[in-house]
Parts: structure tokens; sequence; C-alpha cells
């Protein structure tokens, strides 16, 4: 099996912060390939961002050879462009790591980073029929290249705002972490928080591969 990862955003660090997080949870077998759009802008928070972005998104999923794909970015950049006329099974992050929360029932929210990101995940979630766990959709106020230039205050940060979530919205049982560079941090936050916490890289896997294993592209 050939799993193609994109990154929409130019930033190479992301990329391969991606692919190690992804190769912690690939089966044997699987061939990675990890592609960065060098055209894209460095982080993507927000429509604006993402627009900047998705031409170079597209040429990748069009012009790389792959069995399954990710697109590696919470916003799923890219995705509905792309799914629809791919037979082929292409997952975004924000997708995957949602509908795990869903799927564990109970309900979930999604901490991610700029409020810019917030109206476009929340298109997304009603585009997957996804609202009825979901408690909302909180930005952290963190920049999403702070987890690859300052990570510990970065991860510092998230948990603070996370604990601020949960003080708030009590009735939480699952809190999805709503960027790439967010990968890697669950055991830490469940530690802490002694909440649920999904990360979008391993969910993306494991969505990945059991629709590739299925033979369904969505």
């Amino acid at each position: 099996m050939r799993l193609l990862i994109v990154n929409p955003n130019s930033t190479k660090e992301m990329t391969e912060r991606i692919g190690t997080e992804a190769k912690s949870h690939l089966p044997a077998g699987v061939e990675l390939t990890l592609c960065t759009n060098e055209t894209g802008p460095a982080s993507i928070q927000g429509a604006a961002d993402g627009e900047e972005a998705l031409p170079g998104t597209l040429n990748l999923l069009r012009q790389t050879p792959f069995d399954a794909a990710i697109i590696g970015c919470f916003d799923d950049t890219g995705l509905m462009e792309f799914s629809p006329d791919s037979t082929l099974p292409v997952v975004g992050l924000g997708e995957a790591a949602m509908r795990a929360a869903d799927e564990l029932g109970g309900p979930f929210a999604v901490l991610t980073t700029s409020l810019l990101s917030v109206p476009v995940i929340a298109a997304n979630v009603q585009a997957y029929g996804l609202a009825g766990r979901l408690i909302g959709i909180r930005a952290s106020q963190i920049d999403v290249l702070d987890f690859e230039t300052d990570r510990n205050l970065a991860v510092h940060k998230l948990i603070s705002a996370a604990r601020s979530l949960l003080a708030e919205e009590p009735q939480i049982k699952t809190i999805v972490l709503g960027c790439a560079g967010m990968g890697g941090l669950t055991v830490e936050m469940e530690r802490i928080l002694r909440v649920r916490a999904i990360d979008p890289i391993e969910a993306s896997v494991h969505l990945v591969i059991k629709r590739e294993l299925q033979g369904t592209p969505r």
C-alpha cells in the first residue's frame, strides 16, 4: 500500500513532524510518501490561507501516485475539491479526528489554533454531519508555527486553554486536537487533563487504512 501525506503548507518541519507521528501508527508493508506544498503559505490559519494553499495541494494529489492519501491539515484543505473525483480513499485530519471523537460517544470539543480557523472547521462539521455531539470549537490563540519554533511554550498554552474550556464545559468527554502541529500530544494531554484526547494524525492514519482495506473512497 502506497500512502501519501500532503502538507498543504510550505513548512517542511511540519511535514516531517506529521510523517514521524504517522509512522508510529502505520502497519508493516505501508510505503509512506511525504509531500510539502512549496507554493503554499507557511501555515494555514483560516479561509484565506486555505485558498492560497489549494492549487498546490490539488496538484500534489493529482500528480503523485498513491493508493490512499491524507491531507495533513485540520482545515482539510482541498479535501472536498479532490475527493468527489477520486476512486481512492483520501481523508483530512479534521474529518478523521472528529469522526473518531463522534464514534467514541459523548460530547466532544475541538481545540484549534487561530480564531480564523473556527468558521472553516464549523462549516466542515456541518458538511460531515458531525454536529450532534459537538459542544464547540475553541481557538487556543496559539500560532500554528509555534508548535515548531517553541513547542514547550505552545504545549503549555494549549494545556491552559484546554483547562479553561473544560472549566466552562465540564460535560466534555473528548478533546479533539485541531492542528497538525499538535500531533503526538495526546498522552500528555490525557494525563494532565483526565479526559480523552484525539490526535488528528493518528486518527487519519486509522481511517484511511480502514477505507483502503474496505475499498471505499469515503
